[in-house]
């Protein structure tokens, strides 16, 4: 089996940091590698990496604080907060948008993924990333699709609620989040200004394409704070996700049960997005957390509330998803207490995806390969609930028996379901 070293030779990861940690208070973080391919300096459990699109869950808790104090209503029109910026009109109309939604990612704004700003790359205000104006290098932020609708996971619903927070409260975004929280849940280390890195180069990971070249001038600048801005460690990430599970448990004094609640339930039903939150019950004990990855990072923090334990790991690479999904599986298996998983039993065999598309099932010491015509053997990781997938194909493998004992193989691809009859 691959050591976590290996792992990281393998896919090219100069730095990792892991931090496992409980609500009874013990926690253990560890930095393996550099801060950079090119770095001598080791990281450590300080070192801060940019966490991606955890920024977003962060700053879900920020805003629920906010609801908390009587700021900030979740069933409200936006635009009853919104100041300096409106969403712009579509022929005569313009949609009633919900904190809510914006939280959810259901109020069906445009989609964006912010990419960041080279050091050499001017940087566009807030207002102008909303507006499209240059120098933003993404399109306006606008409606497109009805609210409340449907779920679409977009930068978009996030720079709308950096701004909304800010116009409200008339503080600069980086500052709030530090009162509201980054300073209550004693997370020393992290911060949404985009100085932080520069104030302390020596404990600042260094960003690496997925060829494992670094990130010009070590790393992107984001104005979108909100949504992908946040420098931190695993070990304050954890911290909040621990945070959130007292306060589910009615056991928090920054949240209450009631919005903690709120925040793990998805507006829509068979969701798995709550407010500012992925949700995954599929191994019949809940994960809640985030995921992200930003030009020369990538990254995970999720916590398991019966379990009282919550696991973070940040790489400065944008392609570590084989690294973090080895991790993540171990994880499940660990804390996922009260599922076993069954063996693989007789699902080996050919099965037909279509006429000129067979694919073969084989197993060996308990762990299935899949192998389609004309393509190299590929190596499944069986998840706690019993299924299969192989990460580097965003491919998740499910067997099936039916009454009369003929087998299925249902893979999922991209959000789109296939099936396979074993011949």
């Amino acid at each position: 089996m691959a050591t976590l070293p290996d792992l990281m030779d393998t896919y090219r990861v100069p730095g990792i940091s892991i931090a496992v940690g409980r609500e009874d208070g013990p926690v253990w973080a560890a930095g393996f590698g550099t801060t950079g391919a090119a770095e001598p300096t080791p990281v450590n459990v300080h070192t801060a990496f940019q966490a991606c699109s955890i920024s977003k869950h962060v700053t879900a808790f920020g805003a629920l604080r906010l609801v908390a104090d009587g700021v900030l209503d979740l069933d409200t029109d936006i635009h009853e907060y919104l100041t300096s910026w409106r969403l712009p009109a579509r022929e005569g109309w313009r949609p009633n948008v919900t904190l809510r939604q914006l939280l959810a990612h259901t109020a069906g704004l445009s989609y964006n993924w912010f990419r960041g700003y080279g050091a050499d790359e001017p940087l566009p205000s807030l207002i102008q990333t909303l507006r499209g104006d240059a120098p933003a290098n993404t399109p306006l932020v606008r409606s497109s699709l009805l609210p409340g609708s449907r779920f679409r996971y977009s930068g978009s619903h996030y720079a709308v609620l950096q701004q909304l927070m800010v116009d409200v409260t008339g503080s600069r975004f980086e500052e709030l989040m530090r009162a509201l929280v980054l300073d209550p849940v004693a997370m020393a280390d992290s911060s949404f200004d985009q100085r932080f890195p520069h104030q302390r180069r020596q404990l600042a990971a260094v960003g690496h394409h997925a060829a494992g070249t670094a990130l010009t001038g070590g790393w992107r600048t984001i104005p979108e704070m909100a949504g992908a801005g946040l420098w931190s460690t695993p070990t304050d990430l954890l911290r909040l996700d621990l945070e959130i599970a007292l306060a589910a448990s009615g056991k928090s004094e920054l949240l209450d049960q009631n919005l903690a609640t709120q925040m793990l339930t998805p507006p829509l039903p068979d969701g798995s997005y709550g407010l500012g939150t992925e949700i995954d019950d599929s191994t019949g004990t809940r994960r809640f957390g985030h995921s992200g990855g930003n030009v020369g990072y990538s990254c995970f923090s999720f916590a398991w509330p019966e379990a009282g334990t919550a696991v973070a790991v940040m790489t400065n690479t944008e392609d570590a998803r084989e690294v973090l999904t080895s991790i993540l599986v171990a994880t499940d298996r660990q804390y996922a207490t009260d599922v076993k998983a069954p063996p693989p039993g007789d699902v080996t065999g050919r099965y037909l995806l279509q006429d000129n598309c067979p694919i073969d099932i084989t197993a060996a010491d308990g762990r299935l390969t899949l192998t389609a015509a004309g393509q190299p053997p590929a190596l499944l990781l069986r998840l706690p609930s019993g299924h299969y997938r192989h990460p580097g194909l965003d491919l998740e493998i499910r067997f099936h028996r039916a009454a009369d004992q003929s087998s299925t193989m249902e893979l999922r691809q991209e959000g789109i379901a296939q099936t396979a009859t074993r011949s």
